[in-house]
């Protein structure tokens, strides 16, 4: 947790050295996001969002998204498109943002369950895995912390629901709706 302050206050620390941001009719964004869990259920769990934006009006984006995610539990890849808003507030680098994605996702669930084997007596894992298909709608909201005019480090909360099992829960299950915190970089040209 300190990690994250100490990070956070040194992103601060850049973003103060740039100038107002303007994020206008016509701009362009690429957008790269992600995140860790090293303690979940399911092993490492891995999460890398990708995206395109093209601003149709000032301060309000509209674009696609390819997302990732992968433990041991679930590998899901996800397609669709985005919208998102920004704030303009009187703060010179931090701008807020709201959005929300709705996306296609392809899983794959691979559930383990323990058994005694019948023949030795010993205790064996049994995997079975399951394909699902979904949507899924992501709202989210968080701030952009900018280094340069076109360089801005991301920082947000997304909520997640599903038509189908695809979030895994604390207990090793998985469930339709999901929460996390996603660090990204945005580049604007």
């Amino acid at each position: 947790m300190k990690k994250s302050f100490v990070m956070l206050a040194a992103v601060l620390g850049l973003a103060t050295q740039s100038q107002a941001v303007k994020l206008g009719a016509d701009t362009q964004s690429l957008d790269l996001a992600g995140g860790i869990n090293f303690e979940s259920a399911a092993g490492v769990s891995e999460q890398l969002r990708v995206g395109y934006g093209y601003f149709i009006m000032d301060y309000f984006e509209v674009g696609g998204v390819i997302n990732v995610q992968h433990n041991d539990a679930v590998t899901t890849f996800g397609f669709g498109p985005k919208a998102e808003y920004n704030f303009e507030l009187d703060l010179p680098v931090v701008v807020p943002f709201v959005g929300s994605t709705i996306t296609f996702q392809h899983a794959k669930v691979v559930n383990t369950t323990m058994i005694i084997s019948p023949d030795t007596g010993l205790i064996v894992a049994q995997e079975d895995s399951d394909i699902k298909n979904a949507l899924n709608l992501d709202v989210y909201g968080g701030l952009k912390f900018f280094v340069t005019d076109q360089f801005a480090i991301t920082t947000a909360l997304l909520l997640s629901a599903a038509t189908s099992d695809l979030y895994e829960r604390r207990d090793g299950a998985t469930s339709k709706t999901g929460a996390r915190i996603e660090l990204g970089l945005r580049y604007y040209f």
